[in-house]
């Protein structure tokens, strides 16, 4: 979990590393709501022993794929930390989750920010 929410943090930086117009960072920035969306949705559906397992559940694998090529794009576009801060932020309201653990990291989102969340 701790190595999940490093990657969601690490995925938002890289997103705000950059500073291009604001229809790449757009589109970046909602490309990585889907994809944090996505992680959530998989948290919402592991039980508790799946939660427990020793081993990391294969769909943070994928997210790690996703999230470098989705570095790419937004080391490409040159979008701004400020801009891209502003964009996730402006979006958090649109994540979803009907589990514990989707739910905490939206309840953080929501409170500090994707700018303060990364710190």
């Amino acid at each position: 979990m701790k190595k999940t929410v490093a990657l969601l943090c690490a995925l938002v930086l890289a997103a705000s590393a950059c500073g291009g117009d604001s229809a790449g960072c757009d589109a970046i920035a909602d490309d990585a709501l889907v994809l944090i969306q996505d992680l959530i949705n998989e948290f919402d559906e592991l039980s508790l022993d799946d939660l427990n397992a020793a081993e990391e559940p294969a769909f943070v694998g994928e997210f790690e794929t996703d999230a470098e090529a989705l570095d790419e794009r937004a080391l490409d576009a040159g979008c701004s930390d400020a801009t891209m801060e502003e964009l996730m932020d402006a979006r958090i309201g649109q994540l979803e989750s009907t589990g514990l653990i989707g739910s905490a990291l939206i309840d953080q989102l929501e409170e500090d920010g994707f700018g303060n969340f990364t710190e």
